[in-house]
C-alpha cells in the first residue's frame, strides 16, 4: 500500500512539474502551440499522446515514462511545419506506447470496452509492410453501421485517415505487446459524426472469432448491489431475467416518485426504447420490476413483477407514471 501511494505522488510530482498536459488554446504561446491549435487533427494527437502518457506513468516507471516524454517534447519543439509536428506525435505515441513488434495484424478484434448489448469488431486482413485493410463494424442497441477503409502503417502501429461515405475520420491502431490493440479515434473532431446514435470505435480490441466478452447480468453491470439481491430478482421474474439485461443498453437511475427510499433504475435499447423499456426499483425488504416488449403485431406489451404481488392496479406511482409514456391508461 505504501509503494502504491509513493507512486501516486511521484507520477503527481511529474505532471505538475512538467509541461506534460494537452494543450490549452485559449493560453497558447509558443508557435507549436498555436500550430497545434489550429489544426484538428494535430489537436487530436496532443489529446491522444497526453492520454497514453498519464496512463503509461501509472502502469510502468514514472521516472523513465517522463523521461522518455521530455526527450521527445524537445524534437517537438523543434518542428517548423505541420507535417513536422505531426510526424512527431505519431513517434511519440509510438514510442510512450512502447508498441509491440512483429505483431499479427489479422484476423477478427473484438471492442471489450464497449457496454451492454454495444460493441465493434475490426476485421483486419492483406497485412503487408505499409498497410492492412480494415472492415469496421460498430453498433449500439438497435443502431448500427459498417465502414470499410485502408490503414497505412506508421511507427509499428497503424492509422486510418480516409473511411469510404465519412467526413474527416480517423482511426489510429496501435499494437500492445499484451496481444491486445488500443483504438483511438478523433472523435470530438470526425467520427463522432459518422457513427451511429451511442457507438464508437475507441476502445481496448481483443482478437477473437467470437465474441470474448462474457455475457453482463445485472449485477456485473452495476443495475443491482449484490448476489443475494441479483438472486431474489432472478427468482421474482423467472426466465424473464435475460430479457431485462436485454434491455439495459443505457440505464440511469431516475426519481423515487413514492419516496419510500428506493432505488429506480431505468433502462432501454438504443434506437428500440418505445418498445424496449423496462424499470427495476427496490429496498431492502422489496422489488419491483417491469418491462415494455411488442408484440406479434408490433404493440407494446406490459410485463410486471413484484414481490408484493403482480396486480397492476397495485403499481407504484413510479411504475404508474413510467407506464403513461407507453399507454393511455
Amino acid at each position: 500500500m505504501l509503494l502504491r501511494l509513493m507512486k501516486i505522488m511521484i507520477v503527481f510530482m511529474v505532471l505538475y512539474g512538467s509541461s506534460a498536459w494537452a494543450v490549452n488554446c485559449q493560453r497558447a504561446a509558443t508557435p507549436v502551440e498555436n500550430t497545434i491549435c489550429n489544426n484538428d487533427n494535430l489537436h487530436w494527437l496532443d489529446s491522444t499522446l497526453t492520454i497514453i502518457y498519464r496512463s503509461m506513468l501509472v502502469k510502468g516507471d514514472s521516472n523513465a515514462v517522463h523521461k522518455q516524454y521530455t526527450d521527445w517534447e524537445k524534437s517537438l519543439n523543434s518542428c517548423t511545419s505541420d507535417t513536422c509536428i505531426e510526424r512527431a506525435y505519431y513517434e511519440g505515441i509510438s514510442l510512450l506506447s512502447d508498441v509491440a513488434p512483429e505483431f499479427n495484424w489479422e484476423g477478427k478484434w473484438w471492442n471489450m470496452s464497449a457496454p451492454n448489448m454495444s460493441g465493434g469488431t475490426l476485421q483486419l486482413s492483406h497485412s503487408a509492410e505499409w498497410s492492412v485493410n480494415t472492415d469496421i463494424r460498430v453498433w449500439a442497441g438497435r443502431n448500427h453501421d459498417e465502414y470499410t477503409a485502408e490503414a497505412r502503417k506508421i511507427y509499428g502501429m497503424a492509422l486510418v485517415e480516409n473511411i469510404i461515405d465519412t467526413s474527416n475520420c480517423k482511426v489510429l491502431l496501435i499494437p500492445r505487446r499484451s496481444g491486445v490493440l488500443q483504438v483511438y479515434t478523433n472523435a470530438e473532431w470526425g467520427c463522432r459524426l459518422s457513427m451511429p446514435g451511442g457507438g464508437f470505435i475507441d476502445g481496448k480490441y481483443m482478437l477473437s472469432e467470437k465474441d470474448p466478452r462474457q455475457k453482463s447480468t445485472l449485477l456485473t453491470m452495476g443495475i443491482l448491489r449484490d448476489e443475494a439481491m441479483d438472486k431474489r430478482f432472478h427468482d421474482l421474474v423467472g426466465d424473464d431475467y435475460e430479457k431485462f439485461v436485454d434491455t439495459a443498453n443505457v440505464y440511469i437511475y431516475q426519481d423515487d416518485l413514492d419516496n419510500i427510499g428506493a432505488t429506480v433504475v431505468g433502462m432501454w435499447v438504443r434506437g428500440a426504447a418505445n418498445i424496449q423499456n423496462a424499470v427495476i426499483m427496490y429496498t431492502k425488504n422489496d422489488i419491483w420490476a417491469a418491462r415494455i416488449d411488442s408484440d406479434k403485431e408490433g404493440k407494446p406489451q406490459l410485463h410486471y413483477f413484484s414481490t408484493q404481488g403482480n396486480e397492476l392496479r397495485t403499481m407504484p406511482r413510479t411504475f404508474q407514471s413510467w407506464r403513461l409514456r407507453f399507454f393511455d391508461k
